[in-house]
């Protein structure tokens, strides 16, 4: 009996030993994963007219981090088609369901997440898409809390919200309002709701100019707001623009294309928003550029007119010097692709890039703030057509 008495208190100990030993373990490896579920609802709209459907590099991160920090992290990747769910467990698990915190781990999360990556491209949407619709939809997947993911161009044009009906002028706010005195906006009451990809184009869609970007990112903010969301945020990171995998045909949302005015004597002034032409801070032209500048090379070279071309700059985006020299190399570039594009050089008549002026600045300035909105109509470049001396004669 003594004997017996003598072993209790040594295999206690060699317990109490090894539970402390996977203490410092899990101490070294960072904090214990949370037993708390960690859900996330990813609805995209996957139509012909937007790119389709992927992860931007920090809607992976997050995904991972989920599955890194919570024993019950899974994803539900909505098919805009069907409506119906397909459930991806983020947490890495062993076969027989328990937690992989061995050397597998990490592996096992990568193929977690690739398995929602692998889920996105692959989807196609049937026709136009009722965004407020797929919102619905989502949210009815599980319970809050959660996050809702949401891959979309947001260029909405059926149900509650089309935008071919409600336009670019209308206040924001006001929209959320009566889409919610009209019983029309899901209850978000729990959800974080990230709007990824808001925007973007392609297919016969016309590339959105800044102005129309930050109103449409104005209008599903205020939408999210009004419908109770506990968070509302656009994901603005860089998302991969893969050619979409529906070939439905949708409606078009009509936005404003480049401006042309007619002057004396035939001249014609286009202005075109630079963010038609370039990305943020960059004189590259985008792959859409030639769309708007190839009619006029062919109008000019057709009619043997003169073309000047004027770069200009908002000021929110850097010292006078920067945006003079950035207001230069994108004139430069509009040069360089109308040459390329068949309108002999020397109809080129004056190239230059005027940056901004103290007016700009004041009218950009709105009750000491920056108002994006104006400033961006300040980023343009403008190619002024003139007919050749003796044809003006």
């Amino acid at each position: 009996m003594s004997h017996r008495s003598h072993r209790r208190p040594v295999s206690q100990l060699l317990i109490l030993t090894i539970v402390g030993l996977l203490s410092l373990l899990l101490a070294a490896c960072g904090k214990a994963p949370a037993s708390t579920p960690d859900v996330f609802v990813i609805v995209s709209s996957a139509t012909a007219n937007e790119p389709a459907p992927e992860l931007a590099a920090d809607n992976r991160n997050m995904l991972e981090n989920a599955g890194t920090t919570s024993t019950q992290a899974d994803a539900y990747v909505l098919d805009p088609a069907t409506g119906q769910p397909t459930e991806v467990p983020l947490t890495p698990r062993r076969p027989d369901g328990q937690v992989e915190y061995g050397p597998r781990r990490d592996g096992l999360l990568g193929q977690n997440v690739n398995r929602v990556e692998q889920l996105l491209p692959v989807e196609a949407a049937t026709g136009p898409f009722d965004l407020l619709g797929l919102i619905a939809s989502a949210v009815r997947v599980t319970s809050p809390p959660g996050t809702l993911l949401i891959l979309s161009s947001g260029l909405s044009t059926a149900g509650g919200f089309d935008l071919r009906q409600v336009g670019w002028d209308a206040d924001p706010s006001s929209i959320a309002a009566q889409l919610k005195h009209q019983g029309l906006l899901p209850s978000l009451t729990g959800w974080q709701v990230i709007f990824s990809g808001l925007g973007g184009t392609a297919g016969a869609q016309p590339a959105l100019p800044l102005p129309q970007r930050t109103t449409l990112a104005a209008y599903w903010t205020a939408i999210c707001r009004a419908a109770g969301a506990a968070s509302c945020r656009v994901d603005e990171t860089t998302r991969p623009d893969p050619p979409s995998r529906s070939s439905v045909p949708v409606p078009v949302v009509p936005v404003p294309a480049v401006q042309s005015v007619r002057g004396p004597r035939g001249t014609t002034s286009v202005s075109v928003p630079n963010d038609q032409l370039f990305a943020f801070n960059s004189a590259s032209l985008l792959p859409g550029a030639n769309g708007i500048l190839g009619p006029l090379a062919a109008r000019a070279r057709s009619a043997h007119l003169l073309a000047s071309i004027t770069g200009y700059a908002s000021p929110d985006g850097g010292s006078d010097a920067y945006n003079l020299a950035l207001s230069r190399a994108r004139a430069v570039a509009v040069r360089g692709r109308l040459v390329a594009l068949g309108l002999p050089p020397g109809q080129i008549t004056h190239v230059a890039g005027l940056g901004t002026d103290g007016k700009t600045s004041q009218a950009c300035d709105i009750g000491g703030q920056v108002d994006e909105v104006v400033c961006a109509q300040f980023r343009r470049v403008v190619v002024l057509l003139t007919p050749p001396p003796a044809a003006s004669s």
